[in-house]
């Protein structure tokens, strides 16, 4: 009983942990827009700037991506598939952390797109990782209805 109570908190601090590591992510992603606006004068747009460009890019990126993340996690943290919710999160923030380093880069097209890549397939099989968990809760709560609809008898 105490080890199942010890393994749930480990998944749990996993999870929020990555929760907030997202969210200082996200306000880093933010001040580094703020930044290169500010050394271009530019607060609106990015006026053929690639660097801003890229910067806003990764921003929007992430904003694209990682609420549906975080929610799709919800699911499954509150219907007690927590496993699922560290995978996916943990594929979600590398993934994130991959693809932002990457498109910011303003030298990307020489070294190569294997990161931005990576970072995007971490992404969408976060995303797959938490469907598989709802798809697992459904087919766990169809089962139970089942199995307490039907008599035994039969």
């Amino acid at each position: 009983m105490l080890n199942d109570f010890i393994i749930r908190l480990i998944f749990e601090t996993i999870y929020f942990s990555l929760i907030i590591f997202l969210v200082l992510f996200y306000l880093k992603l933010s001040r580094v827009v703020i930044k290169v606006r500010r050394e271009f004068k530019i607060s609106l747009g990015y006026k053929k700037h690639e660097k801003l460009e890229r910067a806003i890019r990764a921003h929007a990126n992430f904003n694209e991506h990682v609420p549906l993340g975080i929610v799709l996690s919800f699911f499954t943290y509150f219907n007690n598939f927590i496993i699922f919710s560290c995978i996916a999160l943990t594929f979600l923030f590398i993934g994130r952390l991959l693809h932002a380093k990457s498109i910011t880069d303003i030298n990307e097209k020489k070294v190569g797109f294997n990161s931005r890549i990576l970072g995007m397939r971490l992404t969408f099989y976060s995303h797959l990782i938490s469907i598989i968990g709802i798809t697992l809760y459904l087919i766990q709560i169809m089962y139970y209805n089942l199995k307490n609809t039907i008599p035994s008898h039969i």
